[in-house]
């Protein structure tokens, strides 16, 4: 459907809406992917769905129905069936009408036509030319290479409509040989964006090197990290970053606003229109806006709903779909030859946990490649171990950053931490 059409329907519901608050929201999505494993390609998938959803509320109950019959002539029958669990809901305490009026949301190009209108060919040929490099090399290619879209029109009955679109490429590549593995994962808003061919050879050559692992000694020794590996640590913070659990004590940021949380060279933030590409506006109808989570270590805002907001008399924020941690300059490469004495390099964590998350401590183990390093050298390789991290003691000792990555929506730095136990 058209920007036009989707609209048409939203303002059709709010046109013969019943009820004063009314949120309409109707959107369209394709995800279609090639997944591999084994060196054989083993799914191809192609997913279209077109879904309406409608929140009505009458001042202290609120009800929400979603529906895949997208028929103007339709919508009465359907604002029906709405009300009818409308009539039957439980008061809820925490009612909150429509976002005001006036919003102004924010114009993102995340658009690309031939990403959207993509065939299979483009998907099978990568996924095939990453088998033909496993098999060349005595390895084993897994993985999957996607292309998507989505199409979001939304209205309220305050008076706020707004569209907006986007479209995502991807490729998630493993090759190992057995302990031997490595991994990349590639994203962007355009297929031709994706470097598939320079992933392939690269992650091929870090198998090689990750052959003949040892095991750890232990012992006090700097952390590399690479970005993927960053990506596995930092979503952990924003997840804990809510206001309402944290005002509640229940986080490791309770009552730590405006407070030193990490080192002072830890700064996270949400860009809607930057290098990464956010959402214009939340499920609600709620406009986004660039904000600074955490800056030079300190902690500055945190994602509040509207309620919680009204409640503490706070700005109402929201992650939009992306997450930034600044960096510096300098690649992986350069992080580990300015090293002077022991340093493990990383490339990835998974199996990632809580232990306890007041305290935001977390386990996990590693995977596709560790490294001893010496002197500005990789020495040999290690073989994977568990570890258990607090990952604000972690970004307290950041000694230097690189150049940050982009990894789905999240843009995250190399980066070295300080001396660590292990």
């Amino acid at each position: 459907m058209t920007r036009e059409e989707l609209l048409e329907v939203i303002e059709a519901v709010l046109e013969k809406a019943e009820v004063s608050d009314v949120v309409a929201t109707l959107t369209e999505r394709r995800d279609a992917a090639v997944r591999f494993g084994q060196n054989r390609i083993t799914q191809n998938m192609d997913t279209f769905e077109r879904k309406l959803r409608i929140t009505l509320g009458d001042g202290e109950r609120k009800s929400v129905y979603s529906t895949h019959r997208i028929d103007i002539n339709a919508i009465p029958e359907i604002l029906d069936k709405a009300m009818d669990m409308l009539k039957t809901a439980s008061p809820d305490p925490e009612y909150m009408p429509p976002v005001p009026a006036g919003q102004v949301y924010p114009v993102i190009d995340a658009w690309d036509s031939l990403t959207a209108e993509a065939d299979p060919s483009g998907r099978t040929e990568a996924a095939a030319r990453a088998i033909a490099n496993a098999k060349k090399n005595g390895m084993e290619a897994s993985g999957l290479v996607g292309m998507s879209f989505e199409s979001t029109a939304i209205g309220t009955s305050t008076g706020n409509l707004a569209h907006h679109r986007s479209t995502q490429a991807y490729m998630r590549l493993t090759l190992d040989r057995g302990k031997p593995s490595s991994f990349r994962l590639l994203s962007a808003e355009a297929w031709d964006d994706l470097p598939v061919d320079d992933a392939i050879r690269e992650v091929a050559a870090e198998v090689e090197s990750d052959e003949n692992q040892r095991e750890l000694e232990p012992g006090e020794y700097r952390l590399i990290l690479e970005p993927q590996a960053v990506t596995g640590l930092f979503p952990f913070i924003a997840w804990s970053l809510n206001a309402r659990p944290a005002d509640e004590g229940l986080t490791v940021f309770s009552g730590r606003q405006g407070e030193l949380v990490t080192g002072g060279n830890f700064t996270m933030r949400s860009e809607v229109n930057g290098t990464l590409k956010g959402n214009p506006f939340n499920e609600e109808g709620l406009a986004s806006s660039n904000v600074t989570w955490i800056e030079n270590g300190r902690l500055i805002n945190q994602p509040c709903t509207r309620y919680w907001a009204e409640k503490t008399d706070r700005e109402p924020l929201f992650i939009p779909g992306t997450l930034a941690l600044d960096g510096d300059s300098g690649s992986t490469g350069d992080l580990i030859s300015s090293i002077k004495g022991k340093a493990l390099l990383f490339r990835r964590f998974w199996y990632i946990r809580f232990v306890d998350q007041k305290e935001l401590s977390l386990t996990g183990m590693t995977r596709d490649g560790v490294f001893l390093v010496e002197d500005g050298e990789i020495i040999h390789p290690i073989a994977d171990f568990r570890w258990n991290w607090k990952p604000l003691e972690l970004f307290s000792r950041i000694e230097k950053l690189g150049t940050p990555e982009r990894k789905w929506q999240l843009s995250v730095p190399p980066m070295i931490i300080g001396p660590t136990k292990l």
